[in-house]
């Protein structure tokens, strides 16, 4: 549907969540039938509604009331789960809505995804939506619930578990079916609970963004899960999550599709960089969603945000104390694999754990060596030496040492360490009660919560960088050519300048021309061959570097005067220009993402993008100090901000970066650009484009 196609009603989207009277269409007694399955959940769940059941030849199924079509239905249904083959589907679904029952969760296969026959089964649902304002979960879904109701048109496999799914304010949006059990459980195992939840399915009418719009006003929801395979519609996807952080309600993330082979651009490194998973994934950190790698990290980011609040106005600073030494070395160890370093104590604060008779060193992890007393001194310390997190190494004690350390554990979150998360080995049921009544996180769980504590940290940082945002960097007015298709290196380099790029001193010469006067350029210089049709001019050997002496430029000059003539006839074009022998190489360049739209890559350029493989990828607009934050995380921004007592000029390719993607948003014709590499300057030098590429599409394609 497009954006001018008649939308659901608000009521009818609400009632698939809040209907007090729902039908079932396809229900069954047994229970190794999916008819089964919504009738045994809402059992479970205790759904303080009215169920009735559509069955041609019973009169009551498994304790509820049957009626022999859907126009025998009694009045008041406010919505109706379909488990029937498609072809029956559709019927019912016209049926329903014949009834003035709008809401519809079709769970039935065999739509569009189908072909042939379910695409006109698509457009009967279509017709429903544009002449009735019905609101259709599906086709092709796992169903929906509200568990704190009990209402659950659902087949997923974990609701047939008594006591799996329990109430609580985590709203779930999944555009996998068959994954959504795995992750209410991985929830349900940190203890947590499920306001609402729905698959997606086809999303043939109701798609991510509208689930995520219904959650954002829902009263029992205080943070949203989405599971994520692609985003359909960006424009209202995109403003969903600008609601939500409006509305101050966290939306954490899964994409899955890492490891896809994507289609990566011929023409250019920047598109081999940029994929869709990345580009998405820079996508939603940009929007300010908490972006989770695995099922676990999302469990720990969800338990981390509804158990605790998280400063934005200044970074984390956890510290570790432990019983065991060597669970806090190893816990620090997994920190800064992470990228995530303890920092030591203040010089106070050694003062005063030296003063403590632990005989333990006055550092971060620190070891409280068997003297469980000095627990809270040790913490207090710490707390008023700036640091906000405690991360509290656990070992297996005996049951009553056990109870000593929580006690005192308890007190001390009582006292003022808010943010206290307690690691042990193994965490029984009651004991996770116990910290968790307590406002205590307890987890077995290591690398997932250091996982989630660095998407935290990254979202503050993205938070703290999008508030400073200044306004968008100057781009000159670009004259870009008619037409589409790769502009040869001196048309490339004449339309960057305007984003503020040195380029060498150079001249263009005729190539059936002898050649001319070019004493003006300081050798060594380079000779190119220009084309618009060869992205790749080394490989046609239309390239000669280092040309120091006339005979080295003559015999170059009548070398790609040949090269060029045989991989390109129509070019006739060489260009000469100086080369230059200073600075760091880098990649900056612009690939249009088919459903993010323009990207940013920036990181280390010539052979050092394979050999360090750690560019970025932003999401424009964004300003030059987001590329900087973003950088130094990077090895190659460590090599620019110094390396050795030799530093480059981070902020002049950072502002650099924020101009192309200010040029990439003015722009929607510019399909990619390739800088690679540019030379950034020791010390406050600059940076130079040594060469470039652009590819023009049709404006059409913007976003």
């Amino acid at each position: 549907m497009s954006v001018t196609d008649p939308r659901p009603s608000a009521e009818a989207i609400a009632k698939l969540f809040e209907a007090r009277h729902i039908a079932i269409i396809g229900a069954s007694a047994d229970l190794t039938k999916l008819g089964s399955s919504p009738l045994t959940a809402m059992g479970y769940l205790g759904y303080q509604g009215t169920i009735s059941i559509v069955h041609p030849r019973n009169t009551e199924l498994m304790g509820y009331r049957c009626y022999p079509s859907v126009a025998d239905l009694p009045e008041g249904v406010e919505a109706a789960m379909i488990i029937v083959p498609a072809a029956t589907a559709i019927e019912v679904a016209e049926q329903c809505v014949a009834r003035g029952i709008l809401s519809l969760v079709v769970i039935s296969q065999g739509f569009g995804e189908a072909g042939g026959e379910g695409l006109d089964r698509d457009r009967r649902l279509l017709a429903l939506v544009r002449d009735h304002g019905a609101a259709v979960v599906g086709p092709n879904t796992n169903g929906v619930a509200n568990v704190k109701l009990g209402l659950a048109p659902a087949i997923a496999p974990i609701f047939q578990y008594e006591g799996r799914v329990r109430p609580g304010v985590i709203g779930v949006i999944s555009q996998s079916g068959a994954m959504v059990s795995s992750l209410l459980s991985h929830f349900a195992r940190c203890g947590l609970g499920i306001s609402k939840y729905v698959t997606c399915g086809n999303e043939l009418v109701l798609g991510a963004a509208d689930y995520l719009d219904y959650l954002i006003g829902d009263p029992d929801t205080e943070v949203i899960a989405i599971y994520l395979e692609t985003i359909r519609k960006m424009a209202p996807f995109k403003a969903a999550l600008g609601r939500a952080r409006a509305a101050g309600k966290p939306v954490i993330a899964i994409k899955v599709g890492e490891s896809e082979s994507g289609q990566k651009a011929a023409l250019s490194h920047t598109g081999a960089i940029a994929g869709s998973y990345r580009n998405t994934i820079s996508f939603l950190e940009s929007e300010g969603v908490y972006v989770a790698d695995d099922l676990e990290t999302m469990a720990a980011i969800a338990e981390c945000l509804i158990r605790y609040d998280w400063p934005v106005e200044e970074p984390l600073n956890p510290f570790i104390a432990s019983i065991s030494g060597g669970f806090a070395a190893q816990t620090a160890d997994v920190m800064a694999r992470l990228g995530m370093p303890l920092v030591d104590p203040t010089e106070s604060g050694q003062a005063a754990l030296t003063a403590l008779p632990t005989a333990s060193h006055p550092v971060n992890p620190y070891d409280i060596a068997a003297q469980n007393a000095l627990i809270p001194q040790i913490i207090d310390i710490f707390r008023e030496d700036g640091f906000n997190v405690l991360l509290f190494g656990l070992v297996l004690l005996k049951p009553e040492i056990n109870e000593q350390v929580a006690q005192i554990l308890i007190e001390a979150k009582e006292r003022g360490m808010d943010r206290l998360i307690a690691i042990s080995p193994q965490v029984d049921p009651a004991e996770r009660v116990r910290f968790n009544a307590a406002g205590i996180l307890i987890t077995d769980m290591v690398v997932p919560l250091l996982k989630a504590l660095k998407a935290i940290e990254r979202h503050a940082a993205h938070d703290r960088l999008r508030a400073s945002r200044p306004a968008a960097a100057a781009v000159q007015a670009m004259d870009l050519p008619a037409g589409e298709g790769l502009l040869d290196e001196a048309q490339s380099k004449a339309i960057i300048t305007g984003a503020g790029f040195r380029i060498p001193a150079s001249v263009v010469m005729k190539a059936a021309e002898p050649l001319g006067d070019h004493s003006a350029l300081v050798r060594p210089i380079v000779m190119k061959g220009l084309s618009d049709k060869i992205a790749h001019k080394t490989e046609h050997g239309l390239v000669a570097l280092n040309l120091r002496d006339d005979r080295a430029v003559a015999e170059a000059w009548e070398r790609i005067r040949a090269a060029l003539a045989k991989a390109d006839p129509d070019a006739d074009e060489i260009l000469l220009e100086e080369m230059i022998g200073t600075g760091l190489e880098a990649i900056l360049g612009v690939q249009r993402d088919a459903i993010v739209g323009p990207v940013v890559v920036v990181g280390a350029g010539g052979i050092l993008v394979e050999l360090l493989d750690d560019a970025v990828v932003l999401v424009p607009p964004f300003s030059a100090e987001e590329v900087e934050h973003a950088l130094r995380a990077t090895r190659f921004g460590r090599l620019l901000t110094g390396y050795r007592g030799r530093s480059y000029d981070l902020g002049a390719l950072a502002r650099a970066a924020a101009a192309l993607g200010e040029m990439a948003l003015r722009a929607p014709q510019l399909d990619s650009i390739d800088i690679n590499p540019v030379l950034v300057q020791p010390d406050s030098g600059g940076v130079i484009a040594v060469d470039a590429k652009i590819v023009l599409g049709s404006p059409a394609q913007g976003h």
